[in-house]
Order: structure tokens, then C-alpha cells, then sequence
């Protein structure tokens, strides 16, 4: 799937793969963008382990941050946030968390993902084509932002229905007797998962550090686009490479692919050409991007993981819900 992207990103921005255009690359701003994509890698790290430790987990720094990796290193080579379900199983694993805690820790990490894409998002298209936003942008940011708030609605009223969905009269007539017991185990976890995430609102000053720390993030992949651009000489205003990163991102919300690879490129190059980009440049300076965030952080995530004894991902993300072994390697190498 690389391969193909980057044939696609060659062809269709008419690139020509040669010494030409490498001298193209001020290596000086390239370089700033790997140190943009490893920063927001250790942000992310650092923002899991203090969510973990206000829903009232502590995980060691440099394992929350490894384990982190591995999972971003899981999901980049398998589809469907497979390394989500990879943390999922490690943390059960080695520090005994809940798999309902974790799983919310996670659903914690994505809705302040969206809420600070977003809202960079609006600032972007506000700042830099006001009025001139094109629709299917429009529509992309209303159906996201209306997914997050349908999600912040679930978590305010859920919980007040608790009583009516384990006891009511409605739910008895039609759960059969014989799974009745799986449905309350089932309403166990669900209440847990939530319980979980509103914790944090309980903690208003964790909360809001959080969602700087979000901000900080999302902060470091605009940069990276920036970056990418000056590298090859091109210079547009920083507002119209917020609005693109940000879009981008939220293009690659619900991933097809390992790694969303096409879903961010596509919509990147699209939303550059806005901005008077030529095609090659867009192309060249979106493959600058994914060298770094992709085909680089690959045998760079890989070597921690198998450093950290986090190879184990690769089998548990296939089977989450197995019985665990005792802590290995993993805790003791993180901690030393």
C-alpha cells in the first residue's frame, strides 16, 4: 500500500524521482519536521499517561509513551485502529487496567482529538478563506462536530437512564431470560467506560491541562506540513497550512487503510492547490510529510517496540479479550 501511494504521489504530482529533485529539499527545514512528528509522538505519550493517571491509573512516563508508540506502530501497518486494541490488551496486561478504563482512555484521547481539530480547523478556514470555504469541507466539519456533541450528549444522559436500562419493565420483556446475566455484564462495562471519561470533568484543572496538551499536539502536525513546504521553497501563510493539516486529520478520522494512507494524502494535495500550490509541489511536499510520518516512524516504531517487548501487540491485538500472562519484560524495561 506504500508503494502504491507513493507511485500515485510520483504520477500524478508529474514528479521525477532524481537527484534534480532531492537538491530541491533544503535539507535544514526537512529536518524540522521529523523533529515536529517525534515531539507530538512523545506529546501524545505524555497526554495518555496523565489521562490514565486522573481516571486514576499511574503508568510509568517512558512506558506509556513506548507502549504509545507501539500502537501508533501497529496501527500503521494493520488497519482499523489495530493498535488501539493492541494498548488496550498490554495495559490489562501489565499494569492490570480495567479493559472498559482503557478502552475509555482512548475514546478520551479521540473526542479531545476532534474537539482541538476542529476547533484549528474553524480558526483556519476563518483566517484564511473567509467565505470561501468549499462546501465538502463544510460538510465534513458539520458531520464531525455533530458525531462529537451526539457523543458529549450520550455521556450526560446515559448514566441518568442507568436504572430504566438494567431494571425497566421494557428491557425485561424483551432481553431473554438466559442472557439477562450477559446484558448486565454488558451494562457493567458500558457504565464503566463511561464512568471512566467523566471522571476527567471532575477534575476541571487535569481536564484543562489535557486539552492544551491536545492543542500542543495537533499544533506539531501543521508544523510539519509547514516545514515540508519551506523545504521545497514554498511559502503560504501559516493560516492556510493550519486549515489544510487540520482537514487532513480529520479526513483520516475513520481510517480505510494502514496508516490512512490516501485518505490524508488525497485531501492534502486537494486542499493545497486552494492555495495557489502547484500539483508537483503539493505531491512532493505531502510524500516529505509521510516520509516522516510514516515510512520513517515504521522501523523507528518497530525497533521500540521490540526493544520495549511490545512485539506481543502483534499477537494480543488478535485476541484482546484472552487471559493475560503475568508482566514480562515490558513493565521492568519501561520502569528501569
Amino acid at each position: 500500500m506504500s508503494i502504491v501511494t507513493i507511485i500515485g504521489l510520483i504520477r500524478f504530482g508529474n514528479l521525477e524521482f532524481s537527484l534534480t529533485t532531492l537538491s530541491k529539499v533544503k535539507w535544514s527545514w526537512f529536518s524540522l519536521v521529523f523533529v515536529s512528528f517525534y515531539m507530538s509522538v512523545i506529546a501524545r505519550g505524555w497526554r495518555w499517561r496523565r489521562i490514565l493517571k486522573t481516571m486514576g491509573w499511574t503508568v510509568n512516563t517512558v512506558y506509556a509513551i513506548a507502549l504509545l508508540t507501539a500502537g501508533l506502530f501497529t496501527s500503521a501497518i494493520l488497519p482499523a485502529r489495530a493498535g488501539d486494541v493492541a494498548r488496550v490488551a498490554m495495559l490489562k496486561q501489565d499494569y492490570k487496567v480495567p479493559i472498559s478504563q482503557s478502552i475509555a482512555s482512548i475514546a478520551t484521547e479521540r473526542a479531545l482529538d476532534v474537539f482541538a481539530i476542529l476547533s484549528m480547523a474553524i480558526i483556519g478556514a476563518w483566517w484564511a478563506l473567509p467565505g470561501r470555504v468549499p462546501a465538502y469541507v463544510v460538510q465534513l466539519v458539520v458531520v464531525v462536530a455533530g458525531l462529537l456533541v451526539f457523543g458529549i450528549f450520550g455521556l450526560v444522559v446515559i448514566p441518568s437512564i442507568e436504572n430504566f436500562l438494567r431494571e425497566g419493565l421494557f428491557f425485561r420483556r424483551i432481553v431473554p431470560l438466559k442472557i439477562w446475566s450477559l446484558y448486565q455484564k454488558l451494562l457493567d462495562f458500558g457504565f464503566s467506560l463511561i464512568q471512566g471519561i467523566r471522571i476527567l470533568g471532575q477534575n476541571p484543572g487535569a481536564l484543562l491541562f489535557i486539552i492544551g496538551e491536545s492543542f500542543v499536539i495537533w499544533f506539531y502536525d501543521a508544523l510539519m506540513v509547514y516545514f515540508a513546504l519551506l523545504s521545497i521553497g514554498v511559502l503560504i501563510p501559516p493560516s492556510a497550512t493550519l486549515f489544510t493539516a487540520m482537514i487532513s486529520d480529520l479526513a483520516t478520522a475513520v481510517p480505510i487503510t494502514p496508516g490512512a494512507l490516501g485518505q490524508f494524502d488525497a485531501t492534502m494535495i486537494a486542499l493545497l492547490s486552494l492555495f495557489g500550490v502547484t500539483t508537483a509541489d503539493a505531491s512532493l511536499s505531502t510524500l516529505l510529510v509521510r516520509i516522516a510520518q510514516l515510512w520513517t516512524f515504521i522501523p523507528v516504531s518497530g525497533l521500540i517496540t521490540y526493544i520495549f517487548g511490545f512485539s506481543r501487540v502483534l499477537n494480543l491485538s488478535s485476541n484482546p479479550l484472552a487471559s493475560t500472562a503475568t508482566t514480562t519484560q515490558t513493565s521492568s524495561i519501561a520502569e528501569s
